[in-house]
């Protein structure tokens, strides 16, 4: 918060907002998705089943809120897009199909063509690229 950088004050509702939502909403059950569809496939169908539709509802909720504008809080790139990125970033793993979702492709798109996510993709140095559509 000391530099406002990805932070700005004009749109810090909207920004809280959506990290918050992230924090709450997005990471907790893609992650749940993630455990229940790609490391114990098969073990639970319930599971499956419910992570799936939920981790699809997430995709329309971004899409939803991608149709409104440029970035989840915005018209500009902030720590609430810096959260959400990775978990879209594991859309191979989701098989929902983001190509599915216009505005959400397209944000998904812009970020990870950008040079600091490329590189911070790859913060282990294990040669780690951004899954492509």
């Amino acid at each position: 918060e000391k530099s406002n950088k990805f932070y700005e004050q004009k749109d810090r509702t909207k920004i809280n907002q959506w990290l918050m939502a992230q924090m709450g909403y997005v990471g907790p059950m893609l992650g749940q998705h993630h455990q229940f569809h790609r490391y114990n496939s098969g073990k639970d169908k319930w599971g499956e089943e419910r992570y799936f539709k939920i981790t699809k509802t997430i995709y329309e909720d971004l899409n939803e809120r991608l149709n409104q504008s440029k970035y989840l809080a915005g018209e500009n790139y902030s720590i609430a897009d810096i959260a959400t990125f990775p978990w879209i970033a594991r859309h191979d793993w989701h098989d929902i199909g983001l190509k599915n979702y216009k505005s959400l492709t397209r944000w998904y798109k812009i970020i990870s063509d950008r040079e600091a996510v490329i590189k911070g993709f790859d913060c282990l140095n294990s040669g780690e690229k951004i899954p492509k559509l």
